[in-house]
């Protein structure tokens, strides 16, 4: 096990980690909260800015180079929050990584990282939007003990459906669908069913292994239902900042974004792969409330 002084080191204030399954709402939370004029987070310029790279000449420059990079690349991909390629380095694609994959190494890295970040915007603390840190919640508190983390939870139907219209209409390219669920699931991947059966059983893993986090206690960990964030935005984000130990300021509520219900869209489907949906996901959705 790890001490509590090899735990700390030198590490980040509290920083935010929102997680999720495909199509949860993360990121609507995400670029809310991007908003917020204490909180720091990865776009593409800053990749190309260099913050994966090391070096200390590199690292005297960084800052102008990311100050060049929204000079040059002003179109509104450049500077969208973006989490996922921060973790890659020893975190791969998919893996499932618990406080004995610990090593000091490995906190090391991801502290400096972080703590890069919020240099580069001169703010105070750290969020990031990363789905698959549903699967390293107990390795990331031991790299980050204060860490809020906050887990989005959408019914299982609509999440399984619309990671099937992401991979097989809109042709989506996310490093995530190029893994394919196998990876995640295991032995309980289903070869004699469906896709869209297995991708149900998919969205249960990311929630199972994400409420491990519930373990870390009420200061560290804070769920959201999705259909309560569609239906009171407001309210929602409130609860959020409040859990984040941020002030409340009139940009992120000038700015809360227009949210509409995708949840019944499922429901259109034929009916086997209504039989799918409800089968795939019916354990969990019977412990979650979902009816």
């Amino acid at each position: 096990m790890v001490s509590d002084e090899d735990a700390k080191g030198e590490c980040p204030i509290k920083p935010i980690l929102i997680f999720g399954a495909p199509g949860s709402g993360t990121t609507l939370l995400f670029q809310s909260l991007c908003l917020h004029r204490d909180l720091a987070y990865t776009t593409p310029n800053m990749l190309r800015a260099g913050i994966l790279r090391h070096g200390r000449v590199l690292g005297d420059r960084r800052k102008t180079l990311f100050k060049l990079q929204n000079i040059i690349h002003r179109d509104n991909i450049s500077k969208l929050p973006q989490g996922d390629a921060l973790w890659v380095k020893y975190f791969g694609d998919y893996k499932y990584l618990t406080e004995y994959s610990y090593s000091k190494d490995i906190a090391a890295y991801y502290r400096k990282k972080v703590l890069q970040v919020e240099n580069l915007w001169d703010r105070s603390r750290f969020v990031d939007k990363t789905l698959l840190h549903c699967f390293r919640v107990r390795l990331l508190k031991l790299i980050f003990p204060d860490a809020k983390f906050i887990h989005i939870i959408r019914d299982g139907r609509a999440v399984a459906f619309s990671i099937l219209n992401k991979i097989r209409i809109a042709g989506d390219q996310n490093p995530l669908f190029r893994i394919g669920f196998k990876d995640i699931l295991g032995d309980n991947f289903q070869s004699q069913r469906s896709e869209l059966y297995n991708y149900g059983l998919g969205w249960a893993e990311f929630v199972k292994k994400g409420r491990e986090a519930n373990a870390f206690g009420p200061s560290s960990y804070h769920e959201i239902r999705y259909e309560n964030l569609i239906r009171e935005p407001y309210q929602e984000l409130k609860d959020v900042i409040e859990f984040c130990e941020l002030d409340w300021h009139r940009k992120i509520e000038d700015n809360i974004p227009l949210m509409q219900n995708m949840n019944e869209k499922w429901k259109e489907t034929s009916k086997e792969q209504l039989k799918d949906l409800e089968e795939s996901t019916f354990e969990l959705r019977a412990t979650l409330g979902y009816a």
